[in-house]
């Protein structure tokens, strides 16, 4: 792969780095070094820096904001490509276009400042745009999807506008997690808001996160999606004990209340634990390894399978495993 990193270097004009570590660049804060490493800083490189990496068939992924992700020990045996692409763009209408490595929290809170509502439920959420696209991500009845309109990618060597209704959004889902499509850009037409109302939103959303999250320890987010309740479960989870009406109200059960139940509230492996403040968190409390992360993770699973017949689904994704 070296000659062709030498190529891709030669092509770019630019250098790409060796053995990086990549735990400072996760919100986890854990994860071992990428075998190279290249910076993004604007849309002319991602898309350059993804066409060559395809056409010379090097393993690659990109990161941004590093939420919602858990890099293994031994790192990554590739290219990993850091998106710091920033820009936000204001049209008219109240629609707006911004970059997918731009932060999350940072769009929010500018088109609040701009008079502009419908993001501030997404406030405190950690990660860049395209995560959050790519996840679909979303809190407090609300997800990115919403005032989506449309996402800017590229496909192969093609780059179009999908619109909203092809990206198959779902909960915590959508298209571009079962395609190769890099997310290049979102564009939102929000409502006409006021700025006051927005600020207060954004304060009390981000009250609700500092009381019920552990944001004082590094952690991925939540691991865990939460269940919908359909058809399909709706006999298993009648039968669980001192269930509360309001998730079959609501028709969503939070993957925390069954990990609360499971007892694994505060169970620690090494410097990862399962928070004592919220269930579906497992927190670095220090040096943390990807591995004991793991081992927390395969645990709730099989107990929650075991004791109450449920299969949970991470919402975090792997790398490096």
């Amino acid at each position: 792969m070296s000659k062709q990193i030498k190529q891709l270097e030669q092509l770019l004009g630019q250098e790409i780095k060796r053995d990086e570590p990549l735990a400072q660049y996760t919100t986890y804060k854990i994860g071992g070094p990428a075998k190279y490493f290249f910076v993004a800083k604007n849309n002319d490189d991602l898309v350059q820096i993804i066409d060559l990496a395809k056409r010379f068939k090097i393993p690659h992924y990109i990161l941004a904001g590093g939420s919602n992700l858990l890099i293994s020990d031994e790192g990554y045996h590739g290219l990993i490509i850091l998106n710091k692409t920033n820009e936000i763009v204001f049209k008219n209408n109240g629609r707006v276009v911004a970059d997918a490595g731009v932060n999350l929290f940072e769009l929010v809170n500018q088109t609040a400042a701009k008079g502009l509502s419908g993001l501030e439920k997404l406030a405190g959420i950690p990660g860049s745009v395209g995560g959050a696209i790519r996840g679909n991500a979303g809190a407090y009845q609300s997800e990115i999807c919403d005032y989506l309109i449309g996402v800017e990618v590229m496909r192969g060597s093609k780059q179009f506008i999908l619109d909203k209704d092809k990206c198959e959004f779902k909960y915590r889902d959508s298209i571009f997690k079962h395609k190769g499509d890099l997310i290049i850009s979102g564009e939102w037409e929000l409502v006409k808001g006021s700025k006051v109302e927005s600020k207060k939103l954004i304060e009390e959303i981000l009250e609700k996160r500092k009381d019920g999250q552990p944001l004082e320890c590094p952690s991925a987010g939540c691991i865990f999606q939460n269940i919908i309740i359909d058809s399909s479960n709706l006999d298993i989870i009648e039968q669980i004990e001192n269930l509360p009406k309001e998730y079959l109200e609501y028709k969503k059960l939070p993957a925390a209340w069954l990990i609360d139940q499971a007892g694994l509230k505060g169970k620690q492996i090494g410097d990862a634990q399962i928070s004592e403040k919220h269930a579906n968190f497992i927190i670095n409390k220090g040096q943390a390894t990807a591995d004991e992360v793991v081992q927390l993770i395969s645990l709730i699973k099989m107990k929650v399978r075991d004791e109450m017949g449920l299969q949970l689904l991470e919402e975090i994704s792997y790398l490096g495993f």
